[in-house]
């Protein structure tokens, strides 16, 4: 599929056209977990939908990798529930275009954004055991947080008890934290 050309991108806001094409995105993304013991808790969640995309990108929490020729590839959505906490609630990754890490691009963008802007760390809960999640995140800087509910994040808790009651299964789920530096 590739030319031989390295393929370039660059991370920034949404714009309001592109928002089916996240939402397209995100089903596509999904998919990459039919292979995981997941498959089925994954297939309890509805899809984005493009009302809730424009609501994120209303808010300035949208963020796209766009290919070279500008079109999103991929998108992360973002929630600050406190002054100095960023959390990354979603990143999806278009299949396509896995293997470019897109996702370290993406974080490392966040963090280069919002470091100045008073965020200390960001957060984000993923899947324990899947290469692409958990293991991936901890090669980027994040590390476990040993007990999310006590944490004095007071939203990653429930956001964990939300997803076992979509049935994932509690032992699949961690929640971790990266530092930004000061």
């Amino acid at each position: 599929m590739t030319d031989g050309r390295a393929r370039t991108y660059r991370i920034r806001q949404a714009r309001p056209d592109e928002l089916p094409l996240l939402a397209a995105i995100d089903i596509a993304a999904d998919r990459r977990f039919a292979a995981t013991p997941y498959a089925a808790a994954i297939a309890t969640y509805t899809p984005v939908q493009v009302e809730e995309l424009a609501v994120m990108q209303d808010a300035w929490r949208l963020w796209v990798a766009a290919d070279g020729d500008g079109w999103p590839v991929g998108f992360a959505h973002t929630v600050t529930d406190t002054d100095s906490v960023l959390h990354l609630a979603q990143v999806s990754v278009h299949p396509d275009h896995a293997g470019h890490r897109l996702t370290e691009r993406i974080a490392k963008a966040l963090a280069r954004y919002h470091q100045g802007r008073g965020i200390r760390e960001i957060t984000l809960t993923t899947f324990r055991d899947v290469p692409w999640n958990a293991p991936y995140y901890a090669r980027l800087g994040f590390v476990e947080i040993p007990d999310p509910e006590a944490d004095a994040d007071p939203h990653l808790g429930p956001r964990l008890q939300d997803q076992i009651a979509h049935g994932l299964p509690r032992e699949s789920r961690v929640a971790m934290r990266m530092i930004l530096a000061g």
